[in-house]
């Protein structure tokens, strides 16, 4: 319980801070294992301005690499409000990268978690020392963070794959993006309506994408019950990122995705 305080405690601290602070004069790196063997810690030049991960303790006893997951927050959201989900993820054998942008429209501050997880892994004084798998990496987030990930994969050709949850997709950017694409919305969501925002940006995107929706899921479910999503979420990184075909068949028509009577309006298109 107290290890979960303090991983709590420390992403809490960076959506309440007011005054930045040098990291040399006032931060030491954290290091906090919770229940589902997940180590996290930050890295931040200030209070505003930087990166939470999440990784399996078990990776610094391994040779493995293991693929990236790089996640964009809601609006004016912190990282805290998605420890559950992101936790989760990195114990499907993923790192995962959230920065503390609350703002993330754009998917800038995505692709500088790329660059700064990419800068960790040739560090020799980084425990992430050629710990990537730097040719797999994701990008997703959640309402405007699910923007983000479309606007970064769009952008930057490193990301192979993206999981938008919620997001608030613009048609004219998700025409934009050819890469394979899981949208993910909530039947009970009246922020981000499907059929405004999320639908459209899957019948428009080019690439590979699966759509279904949550039945009775309001806006921030992913945040109240993160174990809705981080099945599938795993699933579609799996797939993507680790080359598993029972994994991609789970979003084919007739796979599991589409006969769970948990969700509804499946659809997938371009694989």
């Amino acid at each position: 319980m107290m290890k979960r305080v303090i991983t709590l405690a420390l992403s809490v601290l960076l959506l309440v801070s007011v005054i930045p602070i040098s990291t040399a004069a006032a931060y030491d790196p954290i290091y906090v294992t919770d229940s589902n063997g997940i180590t996290s810690t930050g890295d931040f030049d200030s209070l505003f301005s930087g990166q939470i991960i999440y990784y399996p303790a078990s990776m610094m006893d391994s040779d493995d690499t293991y693929p990236v997951v790089v996640w964009a927050n809601g609006t004016m959201c912190a990282p805290a409000l998605y420890h559950s989900l992101l936790s989760k993820i990195a114990a499907g054998g993923y790192i995962v990268v959230t920065n503390t942008n609350m703002m993330s429209a754009d998917g800038k501050a995505q692709i500088a978690s790329v660059d700064f997880i990419l800068e960790k892994n040739a560090d020799p004084d980084s425990v992430f020392y050629r710990k990537v798998d730097t040719e797999h990496i994701a990008a997703a987030g959640h309402s405007q963070g699910g923007r983000s990930a479309v606007n970064a994969a769009a952008a930057d050709g490193r990301i192979d794959c993206v999981l938008s949850i919620a997001g608030s997709n613009y048609t004219s950017e998700a025409k934009k993006l050819s890469t394979p694409t899981f949208f993910m919305a909530g039947g009970a969501d009246m922020m981000v309506l499907a059929s405004m925002w999320v639908k459209p940006a899957y019948k428009n995107c080019k690439g590979p994408a699966v759509y279904a929706s949550l039945k009775g899921a309001l806006h921030t479910r992913c945040c109240t019950n993160a174990g809705d999503y981080s099945g599938y979420a795993v699933a579609w990184f799996d797939a993507w990122l680790k080359d598993d075909a029972d994994a991609l068949d789970q979003f084919r028509s007739g796979g599991a995705l589409s006969g769970d009577s948990k969700w509804k309006d499946f659809a997938a298109k371009g694989f």
